[in-house]
């Protein structure tokens, strides 16, 4: 059985890793701007909207957040499994893109947009609990 060429997977998994990045952002772009149609229509109706119609956007909200925030976990999961493949295949290829990025910390993209997110999810529960003031 024929192994295949690492320079070729090496070129594949860079374009996952490119992928997953952009849907990363494509996904928080949507997620902002359906967050912020939500907002708008609880905030600035007029007329005012009832009890019920308040109470379904808001759940509405918390559950495009945990959506939105469970399909953010899973595209960086496979972004850190294409990275770590990619590292694997440059030790092979003498490569050094990935084997020398910057070192983790906890200041990274990855949990600034986890921030957003538990903050959204705390702001609609907290619409929910205090359901009179919004």
């Amino acid at each position: 059985m024929p192994i295949g060429d690492p320079k070729d997977e090496y070129k594949e998994v860079s374009a996952n890793m490119r992928q997953y990045g952009n849907m990363r952002f494509a996904q928080l772009t949507l997620f902002i701007a359906m967050t912020g149609g939500l907002l708008a229509a609880l905030f600035t109706s007029n007329p005012p909207l009832s009890s019920l119609a308040r109470f379904l956007l808001k759940i509405g909200g918390l559950i495009i957040t945990v959506v939105f925030w469970i399909m953010e976990e899973r595209a960086v999961d496979y972004w850190y499994h294409f990275r770590r493949r990619a590292v694997d295949l440059e030790k092979q290829l003498g490569y050094q893109q990935y084997l020398t990025g910057p070192e983790r910390s906890i200041v990274t993209a990855t949990n600034a947009v986890r921030v957003l997110y538990l903050f959204m999810f705390l702001f609609w529960v907290v619409t929910l609990i205090l359901h009179t003031r919004f």
